[in-house]
């Protein structure tokens, strides 16, 4: 069965915000849904749109699944208590969410690694590639690009070209977040450090798991293959 693209609708911050305040606020989901429909109208006038668009949201931080279940208490705790880092929170969310944005994520961190600029054609070939030439995914790759350049990941200098906007992260429970994040949707089984550092999906951040914090966070455990240091979870 063909994967779900889901995500056809472009994202900002302050949505995503919004959508975390009221989940918080322990609002259940008939009220959070009222409430964001009133605070998206507005900015958006389509009720098709607003509806589109909540939905997402819904699924990013009020609906689990397989992946949000196991993360959303902590990033509930983390982005209460670190609002600043509230960029990074929302997107270990989001790549717990949409199997489309994990891949686009680790497309663009990919190519990132060779090339300074990115470019809508190359993506959309690559996305096509693995997702197959569907009208959903054609229309929501442009929602993606627009959604990462509005949370200030990518920067556009000229028409269909990115660059990279990278975002520092100095604080070890969200480095040891994102890490598990990221090990928990690509579920690769045995990391290096380096790998947990340079994650694709994590293209635009600038972090650091330090062996320490592996020590003693009981979600990680530590493996040494022939004097190889290698990361891996517990179950």
């Amino acid at each position: 069965m063909a994967k779900m693209v889901g995500l056809s609708r472009n994202l900002k911050l302050q949505w995503l915000n919004k959508v975390v305040e009221l989940v918080l606020e322990g609002l259940p989901e008939n009220e959070i849904h009222d409430q964001l429909n009133d605070y998206l109208s507005y900015e958006i006038s389509s009720p098709t749109n607003v509806r589109k668009t909540r939905e997402i949201l819904m699924y990013i931080w009020a609906y689990e699944n397989q992946y949000s279940a196991k993360i959303k208490d902590e990033a509930l705790t983390l982005i209460r208590n670190y609002p600043d880092y509230a960029l990074e929170i929302h997107w270990c969310m989001m790549l717990a969410a949409y199997p489309v944005f994990d891949d686009m994520c680790k497309l663009i961190g990919k190519m990132g690694e060779f090339q300074d600029e990115i470019t809508l054609a190359q993506l959309k070939q690559k996305l096509f590639d693995e997702w197959g030439e569907r009208t959903t995914l054609f229309h929501s790759i442009d929602k993606l690009v627009a959604t990462l350049k509005a949370i200030d990941v990518l920067s556009c200098d000229k028409p269909g070209k990115y660059h990279i906007t990278k975002h520092k992260v100095s604080n070890t429970k969200i480095s040891a977040f994102m890490a598990y994040t990221m090990m928990l949707v690509d579920d690769g089984g045995y990391y290096s450090l380096i790998e947990v550092n340079n994650s694709a999906y994590m293209f635009p951040f600038i972090y650091k798991l330090e062996k320490e914090t592996i020590l003693e966070d009981t979600r990680f455990a530590m493996n040494n293959f022939g004097g190889e240091f290698s990361i891996s979870l517990n179950d």
